[in-house]
């Protein structure tokens, strides 16, 4: 866990750069509804910000003793994440690219643009800004191993408290913050109940009211 420090300094960013949304009313991919959102690209509007972030994510990587070689993100959002905490450990980065199948889904993540020679016998650390299954940052943890790199764990800004490092199945899960957002089933959310509209900017409102 982080300290508490980090934490507070983390979630003081989150909140200023309106990354952090409360008590609004949001359709997840799951299905379920919840009060909270992660509006996790708006960060990236500030680099100033994002910088701050990076740094931190650095200092915790630092205080667990960890000093890869290379920094990996899951593209896309990972790709930012990863580029600043990397300059902060002063390590090299790469990224993994989606395969999308042909119903427009991803089904795994690949090292291309030459950056297997990058990673090749290399201590690799995968960068994410958001852990919320573990999804990418697996497939990639995954691509990595495959590609002959040396993965040692998983690193992000939050972490949605939907996962562990067992898991994630890794030794190594660091991360600056864990935020956990209430949701409930559409038949029981209570900001339906209370005729709260839907947000329709953000996570999966639109299609929702589309129904």
């Amino acid at each position: 866990m982080p300290s508490q420090s980090t934490q507070q300094a983390t979630r003081r960013i989150l909140e200023s750069s309106g990354t952090l949304i409360k008590n609004d009313h949001f359709v997840y991919a799951s299905g379920d509804h919840g009060s909270g959102w992660i509006a996790k690209d708006l960060i990236n509007l500030n680099p100033k910000l994002a910088y701050e972030l990076g740094q931190l994510l650095g200092q915790e990587i630092h205080r667990h003793g960890l000093q890869p070689d290379v920094v990996c993100g899951p593209a896309i959002g990972g790709v930012i994440c990863a580029q600043y905490t990397a300059l902060a450990l002063g390590s090299r980065c790469v990224f993994t690219e989606r395969v999308i199948n042909e119903e427009g889904k991803t089904i795994d993540f690949e090292i291309k643009r030459g950056y297997v020679e990058a990673i090749k016998n290399q201590s690799i650390l995968i960068v994410d800004d958001i852990i919320n299954t573990g999804f990418s940052v697996q497939l990639t943890y995954q691509a990595i191993a495959q590609a002959g790199g040396n993965p040692l764990g998983i690193a992000a800004y939050v972490n949605r408290g939907n996962v562990g490092a067992q898991e994630l199945g890794v030794k190594n899960f660091i991360y600056l913050d864990e935020i956990s957002l209430p949701a409930w089933p559409e038949e029981a959310c209570p900001l339906c109940e209370a005729d709260m509209p839907v947000n329709v900017k953000y996570a999966h409102g639109a299609e929702f009211i589309k129904r």
